[in-house]
């Protein structure tokens, strides 16, 4: 197949829209037409929800999962573009785009899957397979100096019960140190941020104390610990912005760096379990 695909030359284009057009609204499809793309929608939804053992980001699922979407959508009228012809050829484009996703991979039943609403498609335009569907087109390899190094994970298995809810007992220390500084502080800053600041660290405070009641700080990837680490991330990330040139306030600096010690923390820092 060669490699740049050839759409018929009578149906290429359409005429040019003249600038005053409304948009197109969309119209009922012949028939055919409409089980047709009911056909291709199901089939791409098949093809999307395969067990596949991507390599990377596994982005052609969803592409095709999109493909499956604009295939239905037309056949229920719902799609804005017109043509029929025109709609075939955006849904090979999302099947083209997942068959060039690297690292991600094609099993034999989502080949099936995609061959089937290939034929279809075909049908539709009136072309080839060939013509609007790769086919035999290499799959390209993912560039590793494109991506980062991934950090090295935390598995929540290696701490026990006691050490994760020493995790958030120790990031709550921290926090609560914070605010007790800021709400000192507050008293003779006459500042709006720092008030700001001052109550939503509070309302942390507050939220974070009700879970260390109940003495079950869940793991490192469910329950108060993450939820815990994500407040955190959003005051952290509102000090900054308040608190981040030359001019800083010490005072907010070191507010914000019991903080960030707290979250360390809080995201498994296996250090403070040996302090």
């Amino acid at each position: 197949m060669n490699a740049v695909l050839e759409k018929p030359p009578a149906k290429a284009r359409g005429r040019k829209a003249a600038p005053s057009a409304p948009a197109p609204v969309p119209v009922p499809l012949a028939s055919t037409d409409a089980t047709l793309f009911a056909e291709v929608g199901d089939f791409l939804a098949q093809a999307s929800g395969t067990d596949e053992p991507h390599g990377f980001s596994g982005d052609s699922d969803r592409l095709l999962s999109i493909g499956a979407m604009i295939a239905l959508d037309a056949a229920k009228a719902k799609y804005s573009n017109t043509n029929a012809e025109n709609t075939a050829y955006d849904v090979a484009a999302c099947i083209n785009a997942a068959r060039l996703v690297p690292d991600d991979t094609e099993s034999v039943e989502r080949t099936i899957n995609i061959y089937c609403a290939s034929e279809r498609l075909a049908a539709i335009t009136g072309s080839a397979i060939h013509q609007i569907i790769f086919t035999d087109v290499p799959r390209p390899a993912r560039d590793p100096a494109l991506t980062p190094p991934a950090e090295p994970a935390i598995s929540h298995k290696r701490f026990t019960e006691d050490q994760l809810n020493d995790l958030y007992f120790r990031a709550y220390v921290h926090m609560d140190c914070a605010r007790m500084v800021i709400f000192q502080y507050a008293e003779h800053a006459n500042s709006e941020e720092v008030f700001a600041l001052r109550d939503l660290l509070d309302t942390y405070c507050e939220a974070a104390k009700t879970s260390l009641d109940t003495k079950d700080a869940g793991t490192l990837f469910s329950g108060p610990l993450p939820d815990l680490s994500a407040d955190l991330s959003k005051i952290i990330h509102l000090f900054h912005a308040v608190n981040h040139d030359e001019r800083s306030d010490q005072v907010l600096h070191s507010v914000n760096y019991l903080l960030m010690s707290a979250k360390r923390i809080v995201d498994g820092d296996l250090g403070v379990l040996d302090e």
